[in-house]
């Protein structure tokens, strides 16, 4: 019997809990969740909903990492869940204070195969950054259509060494960025390529990457993130922006997917 085909019981539940307040009414957080308009604001790059218990949701970020969920429960302005192949995911909603609290719970039965505790740890960090994501879209960036620059390397380097790699002085910017990155304060840092992004750091995980925003591009939000298992690790930087010329997205694209591919050779 393979990994994937063993029973329930021979696996442990791990659950993925979040919770965030957004300063958004209870309506808004419902849509931005279950719209697929409002969707692609924040979360994947293609959305489809069909709304009800029993419905289903589709997600995309292209043709290798896509799929569809049943949806096991719809109650508008209070919870919404979803039953994936691998995983449950559960949002609940609060009103308070005229903001929204908004918790995450995304449970799946494990073992402890490498993949399995990559798909989780790369699950926990991953709705870090888009829990992010959606704050920034309703408190800063409320109806405004979001642009995605997504470059991606493969590399044969470990975890270890691509985190080094990605805060080594002259990759991607001057100086170390773990110099001067410290949660929730202020930077600025000059890149390779001649620009300069400032911002705050919103998050940094060890191993994993960190998240920053960028006033330059219109207060984006920038995330580094290291994905896989050890020989098949991708190193990527995703940019979420909002009303910045075209050109200028399709530039950091071209730009950063060259360096990523110099810094990280396959």
């Amino acid at each position: 019997m393979t990994e994937a085909a063993k029973p329930e019981k021979d696996k442990a539940e791990r659950r993925v809990e979040k919770a965030i307040e957004l300063n958004a009414s209870v309506d808004e957080v419902w849509k931005a969740l279950t719209d697929p308009k409002e969707l692609v604001r924040w979360f994947p790059l293609e959305a489809r909903v069909t709304p009800g218990k029993g419905g289903k949701i589709f997600v995309s970020w292209g043709p290798n990492c896509e799929g569809e969920a049943e949806i096991v429960a719809w109650e508008p302005g209070k919870k919404f869940a979803y039953k994936e192949p691998m995983a449950l995911v559960e949002w609940t909603l609060e009103a308070r204070g005229g903001k929204t609290i908004l918790r995450l719970v995304q449970s799946a039965f494990l073992g402890n195969e490498d993949w399995e505790n990559e798909w989780y740890d790369s699950t926990s960090y991953g709705w870090g950054f888009m829990l992010a994501s959606l704050k920034w879209a309703l408190e800063r960036h409320r109806g405004e259509e979001r642009q995605v620059a997504w470059p991606r390397q493969k590399t044969a380097l470990s975890r270890q060494e691509v985190y080094t790699q990605l805060h080594r002085a002259g990759n991607f910017f001057v100086e170390d960025p773990s110099a001067v990155l410290r949660e929730g304060r202020e930077y600025s840092l000059k890149t390779f390529s001649g620009d300069t992004f400032s911002g705050r750091l919103e998050f940094v995980r060890p191993l994993r990457g960190f998240c920053v925003t960028v006033h330059e591009l219109n207060d984006a939000l920038l995330w580094f993130t290291i994905e896989g298992t050890p020989g098949a690790i991708e190193v990527q930087a995703w940019l979420s922006a909002f009303g910045v010329a075209q050109s200028e997205i399709d530039r950091f694209q071209a730009t950063w997917a060259a360096q990523l591919k110099r810094v990280f050779p396959n």
